[in-house]
């Protein structure tokens, strides 16, 4: 092998022990503890997608640091290569402006969704997971369009600076004409599995 390539591989390694996507910073939340219980509920129950290898995966295991400080991390599960799915483009990835929150920020048991009106003058709705769920699907369906939701990195964050919760980006399939009809369903159905695993819990 020669010197250039060794130093270009050398590079790429570099690049990517550098590389914080799949990182989740805690330090900007109150209750760390709390936080890390929240999003454990969720390990393998919502797609994560990586803007910088533009992939989605569906299974993968939530890394927490054994001391009071630093960040989790995302480890994908690369044995499961037939539902990471490649050449997804970052403006193919929308925020949606809806957000899961544990009941207890609303005073009930399990799962909510904050799910924002159509009408920007009309306050947001909190419903139960699943009803939420039911609302969005039909939502999107009315409009011609899948109900994809996905995670990113910046998705963790507090409610009113007290409770975790997760906001929601989706995929918009407008922004995937290069894929093939078959990776369309694939990761419809991988999504749409994770998402039936989340309203069971829910």
């Amino acid at each position: 092998m020669s010197s250039t390539s060794a130093a270009s591989i050398d590079a790429c390694w570099r690049e990517l022990q550098d590389q914080r996507d799949l990182d989740w910073d805690l330090d900007a939340i109150t209750d760390r503890r709390e936080t890390i219980a929240f999003l454990l509920r969720f390990e393998n129950c919502l797609c994560i997608y990586s803007a910088y290898a533009q992939k989605l995966y569906s299974h993968y295991s939530f890394v927490v640091p054994p001391s009071d400080h630093g960040d989790i991390t995302i480890l994908p599960d690369e044995r499961c290569w037939n539902e990471t799915f490649h050449d997804i483009p970052a403006h193919a990835v929308e925020p949606t402006g809806i957000h899961i929150l544990p009941g207890e920020t609303l005073g009930h048991p399990g799962l909510y969704l904050k799910i924002p009106s159509h009408n920007r003058l009309v306050a947001s709705r909190e419903l139960p997971f699943q009803d939420g769920l039911r609302l969005l699907i039909e939502r999107y369906r009315a409009r011609g369009e899948s109900f994809l939701p996905v995670l990113i990195k910046e998705d963790l964050r507090e409610f009113e600076t007290r409770m975790p919760s997760l906001h929601l980006h989706r995929i918009n399939l407008v922004h995937l004409a290069h894929c093939s009809p078959a990776s369309i369903n694939a990761i419809k159905g991988a999504i749409a599995r994770h998402l039936l695993g989340l309203f069971r819990q829910g």
